[in-house]
């Protein structure tokens, strides 16, 4: 790679400096040769226009069109093809996954149920054989505790004694129980009859318990002696939350919806109830209704005439046997339910429900359907693999060209590198313009580039910039004390606070449109009123010269505060016509000012060093020439009288920045009149990072 630069300034945003050629690319030829900058970067008054097509077609599009239709014709051709062939009929298919659905919710419904009334039957069993003491309470309560362990379904077990007492094992965590006696529940004497005259155990109805807050299933199972004595009975207890939780697990497993009711209106599981609790006292039988769910399907289940049942053999071919079938619409959606009596745990049957979409039972349709749908997402999927080739392609491509005008602001370090690419014409143009942007950027650290910008936006070459004399406003600071400051830091130290410093008075500077010349040692050159012209150029640099101030004072007091070296600062400013324009050789050029009036702004900014409150962190100092020319700019100056400068013959009159603590509140003239208005407060720039001392 090899570079031609016609200008290199060694500071940062300082002297003039105009990037004139930069040739980049392998030396194997894969890269084009850039242009000359002060070709390629030309303003409107000159440059060879590249004349562009009326009609632009982005790859992307290209790419879309060639193969997306020709996937478009190959995947619609089979799809047409497919739809022709795919009109058998399913409905067995579906018959055989409704009768598989519905047996295997009977039976885990029944394996959820059974082992209850099987443990009860063992206690009994067990009792009678005379291996379980009833008198012996603690022996009991092992026995009936070891029962809920054997059997997570159940929530308690107990025995009622034919003396009234009553021991109880409740389920008090997933892993945890305990054994309580207690007196007799309220209806003991009505449960003691009904047991004496059951012959076995038997399911009751739903039950609400008071202690527990919730409805109960319960098995009741007589137990006698083998002379036929009662003794009392074994109470086993389900509770609905977990046969809630096993419908939960079906639904998600089959996507159906499962609930079974106890009769037309209540419900004594669905998936719909789990982790909640009804009030459910005095209510026959104490069971959330349909409209208790929230569930709009199970709710809609007799929605239409007549609220009887049909049957599902009839309606769906005769293939499904001994179930019923309803039909419902929930929204947009029609639903169908298969409906299974289940006898055996209570007086009354109970009713399993599966409710699902009606689409699921016109199989032929669906499977048109899906089929269709199948194959128009392969044709999607096929044209949207060819628009993201597509898009790739181009992506790489506009990011080269973003890149690329991106370069026209120079902002070199906010340009992005380009990524590699699989393509290897776009993987070699990546590689010769990071090769590119490498060099450029540091080119940006030397190059001013305000003012390169400045000079491109008038459209001038870099050849074409005549020297001529212009009015502007000059202003040199200076750093008081700086060789006795530095001798105490490091050279890294030293060069950290000179670039925190810089960087704070040239956030300042071109904040107001100022050009920062060069930086002299600690000494900042800025100016205003070219190369643009500038009216306001003399307020332009006490409003910037206010800020440097406002800046230096916070700057001074955090470096006392935190103990490291406090930078004071000398500014002069002044006004008055300059030579301004390209001063150099071929070899080396900037874009500067000469003059007397640079001259003046220096003198200034020297004589801040007599006038200077020692306990000031900053002094501003402009001629009357600049506040002259500033008018009511809304800095405040204070008249601090005539001096000589020297290399100068008569005097010169100087103002100084008003200040609420080292000067006058209210700005005034010599003769008491007031000059400008309080200024706002600036906002000064973060700065670099520092080297620690």
């Amino acid at each position: 790679m090899q570079y031609a630069v016609l200008e290199l300034a060694p500071y940062r945003g300082g002297g003039a400096g105009v990037i004139a050629a930069v040739a980049a690319g392998p030396a194997d030829g894969y890269g084009a040769a850039m242009s000359e900058t002060t070709q390629a970067l030309e303003g409107p008054a000159g440059g060879c226009p590249i004349r562009r097509s009326a009609v632009r077609v982005s790859i992307a599009t290209a790419l879309l069109l060639g193969f997306g239709t020709l996937v478009l014709v190959a995947v619609a051709s089979v799809l047409i093809l497919g739809f022709s062939t795919s009109t058998r009929n399913t409905a067995a298919l579906l018959t055989d996954k409704v009768i598989l659905a519905m047996d295997g919710m009977t039976v885990r419904v029944r394996a959820q149920l059974d082992p209850a009334q099987y443990q009860a039957e063992f206690l009994v069993a067990s009792i009678q054989r005379g291996e379980i003491d009833t008198s012996d309470r603690t022996r009991l309560g092992q026995n009936l505790r070891s029962a809920l362990a054997a059997s997570p379904q159940i929530t308690a077990v107990s025995f009622l004694a034919a003396d009234g007492q009553w021991t109880v094992a409740r389920r008090t965590g997933p892993n945890d129980a305990e054994v309580m006696t207690m007196p007799p529940p309220p209806n003991s004497d009505l449960l003691m009859q009904e047991m004496k005259a059951a012959p076995v155990a038997r399911w009751v109805d739903p039950v609400w318990s008071e202690d527990e807050g919730t409805s109960f299933l319960t098995v009741r199972a007589p137990v006698r002696s083998k002379d036929g004595k009662f003794l009392g009975a074994v109470l086993v207890g389900v509770s609905f939350a977990d046969l809630s939780g096993f419908l939960g697990e079906l639904d998600s497993s089959q996507g159906v919806t499962a609930f079974i009711l106890f009769d037309a209106d209540h419900v004594l599981a669905h998936p719909a109830l789990i982790g909640r609790s009804f009030n459910l006292a005095g209510r026959t039988p104490p069971l959330p209704t349909l409209s208790d769910l929230g569930d709009p399907v199970a709710a809609a289940i007799w929605q239409r005439q007549p609220p009887g049942r049909g049957s599902a053999s009839d309606a769906l071919g005769g293939k499904l046997r001994d179930l019923d079938f309803r039909q419902a619409t929930v929204g947009d959606v029609d639903y169908v339910y298969l409906l299974r009596d289940l006898g055996g745990y209570g007086a009354q049957n109970w009713t399993l429900v599966m409710a699902l979409p009606q689409r699921e039972v016109d199989q032929e349709i669906r499977r048109v359907r899906w089929f269709g749908l199948g194959g128009v997402a392969i044709l999607l999927v096929s044209v949207a693999l060819s628009l993201i080739l597509g898009k790739t392609i181009s992506r790489q491509i506009r990011g080269l060209s973003h890149a690329a005008s991106s370069l026209r602001d120079l902002d070199f370090h906010a340009v992005p590198y380009l990524p590699d690419s699989r393509l290897r014409e776009l993987s070699d143009a990546a590689a010769a313009f990071n090769t590119m942007l490498t060099g450029l950027r540091w080119f940006e650290s030397y190059v001013p580039k305000a003012l390169v910008l400045r000079l491109i936006r008038r459209g001038d070459h870099a050849g074409s910039i005549l020297s001529e004399e212009r009015d502007v406003t000059v202003m040199f600071t200076d750093i008081k004390g700086f060789s006795t400051l530095a001798q105490n830091m490091t050279p890294a130290q030293t060069a950290s606070l000179l670039n925190e410093h810089f960087t704070l008075l040239s956030a300042c500077i071109e904040a107001e449109g100022g050009t920062v010349d060069k930086f002299i040692g600690d000494a900042v050159m800025a100016f205003w009123g070219a190369p643009d012209d500038q009216a306001d150029h003399a307020g332009r640099a006490l409003r910037a010269a206010a800020a440097i101030d406002h800046c230096i004072r916070q700057s001074h007091d955090e470096a006392v505060a935190q103990g490291r070296p406090a930078i004071r600062l000398r500014v002069g400013i002044h006004s008055g016509p300059v030579v301004v324009g390209n001063i150099g050789t071929s070899s080396r050029i900037n874009y500067t000012i000469v003059g007397d009036t640079v001259n003046a702004a220096a003198r200034l900014e020297a004589l801040g060093a007599d006038l200077a409150d020692p306990a000031a962190a900053c002094i501003v100092l402009a001629s009357a020439d600049t506040v002259d020319a500033a008018g009511d700019c809304g800095v405040p100056m204070t008249d601090v009288g005539e001096f000589s400068l020297r290399g100068r013959t008569g005097q010169v009159r100087v103002w100084q920045l008003a200040d609420g603590e080292h000067g006058p509140r209210e700005p005034v003239g010599p003769t008491g009149e007031t000059v400008g208005e309080a200024r706002l407060d600036p906002v000064c720039p973060e700065p670099p990072a520092r080297v620690p001392s």
